[in-house]
């Protein structure tokens, strides 16, 4: 893989860290409308702890998934959060995300770039209420008129059992 220049790492390290404020402020409609590919494919498998001799193959997006969503899944999601009726969500959430370790290649197409990144968010909900979720992301990012567009996010969370009472926030 070709690493990018660093102008164009800087550019895609600004678009990870805007995406980041989006959801920290509570901004998924900006995020989705500004940062989302139309033909999105956004995935969190569901992953099992195998032994090293066992030769099934890794899950794939025709598997079940805790996310495997489409454009309009994720409008979805961000439209019933906009109606103020998801009980979860009342009293927002305080949510913080960090974003570390992005490195950055060049895609299959010129305006393509594959992106690694690890995340750790920060979830609290009234007084005692935590959630701390940490992984990765394997995007696949496209340039396009208007800045960079995420086309595709596989997500990998490090914990084998989320103890989260949800998982209504996007990775």
């Amino acid at each position: 893989m070709q690493p990018v220049s660093l102008e164009e790492l800087k550019t895609i390290e600004q678009t990870l860290f805007r995406e980041a404020r989006f959801l920290n402020q509570r901004e998924p409609r900006q995020w989705l409308e500004t940062l989302v590919h139309p033909d999105i494919h956004y995935w969190l498998p569901i992953e099992e702890d195998r032994y090293r001799n066992d030769k099934r193959p890794p899950p794939s997006p025709d598997d079940p998934g805790i996310y495997n969503d489409r454009y309009r899944d994720l409008d979805e999601r961000v439209r019933r959060l906009e109606t103020g009726l998801v009980w979860m969500e009342d009293p927002p959430s305080r949510i913080r995300y960090l974003i570390t370790n992005i490195e950055a290649y060049q895609g299959e197409a010129p305006d393509n770039y594959r992106v690694y990144s690890n995340f750790f968010i920060y979830r609290n909900r009234r007084q005692r209420d935590e959630t701390m979720l940490v992984g990765g992301r394997d995007d696949t990012w496209v340039r396009d008129g208007n800045g960079l567009k995420l086309l595709r996010r596989r997500i990998h969370l490090d914990q084998r059992v989320v103890l989260d009472k949800n998982l209504y926030i996007f990775l």
